[in-house]
């Protein structure tokens, strides 16, 4: 498995970024992310883009609440772009995830609770079509409890998530799989990344709203796009 999520030695520090000197995939990549509607639960926050991991990079957080305004669930999206491609990602693009959400402690002690979690991705990206490649990660249960002064706080358990995975062009687009050792950016449009991404972020969403227990959307009730 590539281990994105502890960075990769040998690449070369991330550029200063402004929209216009992005490459195309990325800039596609971006919009995809940004045409994805938000339910109203979600809030949507760019992040400063991780400096060593690639040489461009694209990062955002997600954060769900409660009708008291209470954070029950929250993640990080991270889009790595490497122009030649690396051969640990089998491709040009990477995902790097994480997602994390209170849980019930009976829910917290079931010991089905890291497959059952890691089935939410699985299932988000093949339920959207968001075809993938090197797919690897983490669960991780934890539970905490307060004292002294703090005494009086209840127990909190909570489920992590962590994952990276290689996103291939849509089928259909004439790209190939999109994935492949030294693959070069002549492999994707800005269009085809966008399509890609606006599915693989659709799926992430997925995976963080199941987290956070909010029920499926309801066939033909349209989200309504969110201002970013």
């Amino acid at each position: 498995m590539a281990d994105a999520h502890r960075g990769h030695h040998g690449f070369r520090t991330a550029q200063p970024q402004s929209e216009a000197a992005l490459p195309p995939p990325l800039r596609g990549a971006i919009a995809g992310i940004a045409a994805v509607p938000l339910r109203p639960q979600f809030e949507l926050e760019a992040l400063p883009p991780p400096r060593r991991l690639a040489t461009f990079s694209h990062a955002v957080s997600v954060a769900v609440c409660d009708p008291d305004g209470d954070e029950i669930a929250s993640g990080r999206f991270v889009v790595l772009y490497e122009p030649q491609g690396q051969d640990e990602w089998r491709g040009v693009f990477r995902c790097v995830t994480l997602a994390q959400a209170d849980l019930e402690a009976e829910i917290a002690e079931d010991p089905l609770l890291p497959d059952v979690a890691w089935s939410w991705l699985t299932e988000a990206l093949d339920q959207r079509a968001a075809r993938h490649a090197v797919l690897g990660g983490t669960v991780s249960r934890s539970a905490s409890m307060s004292f002294g002064e703090l005494a009086e706080r209840p127990a909190s358990t909570s489920v992590e998530l962590r994952a990276s995975w290689t996103p291939a062009a849509p089928s259909g687009t004439g790209a190939g799989d999109g994935v492949g050792g030294g693959t070069g950016e002549g492999e994707w449009t800005e269009a085809q990344a966008q399509a890609a991404f606006e599915a693989h972020f659709q799926a992430w969403l997925d995976l963080i709203a199941t987290a956070a227990g909010l029920p499926p959307l309801v066939a033909g009730v349209t989200v309504l796009p969110t201002s970013r």
